[in-house]
């Protein structure tokens, strides 16, 4: 060490006084090669250092990472263009890292020009920022792990509606990447529009409730979207949409109702043999007694014969046409509601008709545009529930009553018995699947469930009451349609 340093670093010290020597910023002054000129107590105490072996090194030797130059923004403070610097990294005398911000500026002495810097200690912030950072590390896996494996597509959205983040399954099923979709407000990208309107993320907003529903998205896919509000949070979120693929929900749904479908079959298979047997059977004998009453030259008896036979026929093919209609899938048609239920009583005739009477009050012009197969399989559903709640015995005492009317918009069905009506325990789980009180004989429990189900499908509801005067009523209810002259006809035809 060089003693005249020692001297010079002392001797600035008492120049500059007592305000530089103890002021508790710490304060250092360095030559234009980065050697140390001086420093006060309070630099002193925050590298570890004595003033004689700080005058014997450069500002290099504080740096965590060697570096044989000094900084581009140090040297701009020795032209006066520098003020606050750039924060860095410092090593103390034991080893350990100090962060700093410098406050640096040129200072003439003695006609000769040095950097005076306060060194603003900043550790505790660039720890704090890096624990943030880890934190923010942490949150992003944790978010990839949960709404990655969602199943569904996942997005969080402003209260303007512009989506603030996204998961993949989102961009994968909108066609577009990640980055194209975040910032874009909800009727940009959903769907290429709002699922409906008013925009359910519109709604949530203004009333702060949850809004579900189900719609399809253009490339068909069935989507079932759930948009409620978020927690309070200071991250702007506002709220969070999730949508689930109903591919596969409707996939086993058809199949659990062609299940059904083939259970109610064959609840009614008795029924149905016996409406078609007995006008085969009249058939079968009419016709060798027409030929032979012509045969006999007796040509009025065998017409009276054959016109019989070709009413047994005709009762025959409409029994038919009713099981068709509910034992074949059909696209979505204007429906004659009233025929609907006709057809469907006809079928459950026979098990309708051991344990009740069936009264039928039909208005006419009620139409619907619904998947006929399908409704028809509700409606017959209910009819031969409502007859198996009556006890077998006393016909003439016992009623299923069947309405087929118009209450404002909406079509209705009502199908209401004289039974026992349902009783707490069961109403509890009645739509729920699987559960059956008539497992004995033969039920599979999934016929009111799915019943409800076809019936949303087709954008109506399906409800039931018990009745003051006793027994149940369920109540289908469907858009009304209102049938032009050339549908009427097609539906006459």
């Amino acid at each position: 060490m060089e003693g005249g340093s020692l001297s010079r670093a002392q001797e600035l010290r008492a120049r500059l006084g007592a305000f530089f020597v103890e002021s508790r910023a710490p304060t250092i002054v360095v030559e234009h090669d980065g050697r140390f000129v001086t420093a006060n107590d309070a630099a002193l105490a925050q590298y570890g250092y004595t003033l004689s072996e700080i005058v014997d090194m450069r500002i290099h030797d504080f740096m965590a990472a060697p570096r044989p130059e000094l900084p581009a923004d140090l040297e701009h403070a020795f032209t006066g263009q520098a003020g606050q610097l750039a924060r860095r990294a410092h090593k103390r005398k034991d080893g350990s890292v100090l962060w700093v911000v410098p406050v640096a500026g040129p200072q003439t002495l003695d006609g000769h020009t040095v950097i005076v810097s306060v060194l603003q200690d900043v550790t505790g912030i660039v720890r704090a920022e890096e624990q943030a950072r880890i934190e923010h590390e942490r949150v992003e896996l944790v978010w990839k792990a949960a709404v990655e494996q969602l199943g569904g597509s996942f997005a969080l959205l402003d209260a303007n509606r512009r989506i603030l983040r996204i998961n993949q399954t989102l961009a994968s099923w909108a066609g577009r990447p990640v980055e194209d979709i975040v910032g874009r407000r909800c009727d940009e990208v959903f769907l290429g529009r709002c699922p409906r309107q008013p925009c359910p993320h519109a709604m949530v907003l203004e009333h702060g409730m949850r809004v579900s529903e189900e719609v399809v998205a253009h490339s068909g896919r069935p989507l079932r979207v759930e948009v409620f509000p978020a927690p309070g949070n200071e991250t702007g979120v506002a709220l969070i949409h999730m949508a689930h693929d109903l591919t596969e929900e409707r996939t086993m749904r058809s199949r659990m109702v062609a299940a059904d479908r083939l259970a109610s079959l064959g609840r009614v298979a008795a029924g149905v043999a016996h409406e078609v047997n007995n006008p085969a059977a009249f058939v079968t004998l009419a016709l060798p007694l027409a030929k032979e009453r012509v045969v006999q030259g007796r040509t009025r008896e065998a017409l009276v014969l054959l016109d019989e036979a070709v009413g047994a026929m005709a009762q025959i093919t409409e029994v038919m046409r009713d099981l068709g209609g509910v034992a074949r899938d059909r696209p979505r048609a204007v429906l004659d509601l009233a025929a609907l239920v006709s057809g469907a009583l006809r079928i459950a005739s026979y098990e309708v008709e051991a344990r009740a009477r069936v009264e039928r009050v039909f208005e006419e012009g009620v139409f619907v545009e619904a998947r006929g197969a399908r409704l028809a399989q509700v409606l017959l559903n209910l009819v031969l529930n409502a007859a198996q709640a009556i006890p077998k015995g006393h016909v003439e005492h016992n009623r299923v009553v069947v309405r087929v009317r118009k209450d404002g918009e909406r079509a209705l069905v009502e199908v209401a018995d004289t039974g026992p009506g349902v009783s707490d325990a069961v109403a509890a789980r009645l739509f729920e699947p699987f559960f059956t009180t008539r497992g004995a004989q033969g039920g599979t429990g999934l016929g009111l469930c799915l019943s409800r189900g076809i019936v949303e499908e087709e954008g109506g509801t399906l409800t039931w009451r018990n009745r003051p005067e006793g027994g149940a009523e369920f109540v289908v209810a469907l858009p009304l349609h209102v049938a032009q002259p050339a549908a009427l006809a097609a539906i006459a035809e």
